[in-house]
């Protein structure tokens, strides 16, 4: 059963991760790569790592997916995406791919994996452990980390804050500012009446011809 279990999530997974590079549409993608971290995170439930498959939801898939799927449905003409790629550079990617497949398909086959037997005790829960150590042994790096990233949030918050530049128009600047407008606009006025007697000129001197 467990086999079964594991085949399953190896197949969605390569299923949904070929399809993010595959398909044209970015919406879909988006959604293909929400399968493929969901299998990832099923993949560390079956190892018996539910701190991991914990983070992978809440950070991948709860944060930066999200994040993801937000910038896609905001960006516009996302429903016919004109994507195009040269021939050369797909070359080179399916060169580099099966390069990195070789590799590891070499180090998967020689590798001596060790043999879990069906009657392995379960380990301990990883969530507590982790806990007590970050609360316990690694207090100190753990709040430091804490600081630095409150600290980026602050300065990106502050970054994009849009600045007040206060503008001080005096009086006199304002009459002028109205006397200028005022000007234009009787500039204008003149130069249509000028064309206009003009076009009638124009037309007289027609009739009398």
């Amino acid at each position: 059963m467990g086999e079964i279990i594991f085949l399953s999530l190896v197949a969605i997974i390569a299923i949904s991760a070929i399809w993010v590079v595959v398909s044209p549409n970015l919406v879909h993608s988006a959604t293909s790569l929400l399968v493929t971290l969901f299998g990832i995170a099923g993949l560390y439930v079956f190892l018996y790592a539910d701190f991991l498959a914990a983070t992978q939801v809440v950070i991948y898939v709860g944060g930066i997916l999200v994040l993801i799927i937000f910038g896609v449905m905001l960006t516009n003409k996302i429903d016919k995406p004109v994507i195009e790629s040269i021939s050369s550079n797909k070359i080179i990617g399916v060169l580099i791919s099966s390069f990195i497949f070789t590799i590891l398909s070499i180090i998967v086959i020689q590798t001596n994996w060790p043999i879990i037997a069906d009657n392995a005790k379960e380990g301990p829960p990883t969530v507590e452990l982790i806990g007590k150590l970050i609360l316990g042994k690694y207090l100190l790096p753990f709040e430091l980390i804490s600081i630095l990233l409150l600290s980026a949030l602050v300065g990106s918050a502050l970054l994009a804050r849009k600045k007040n530049i206060p503008i001080d128009i005096k009086e006199d600047d304002t009459d002028e500012l109205d006397t200028e407008s005022n000007s234009d606009q009787e500039t204008v006025i003149n130069d249509i009446e000028s064309k206009k007697s003009e076009n009638k000129e124009s037309g007289e001197i027609n009739k009398d011809g």
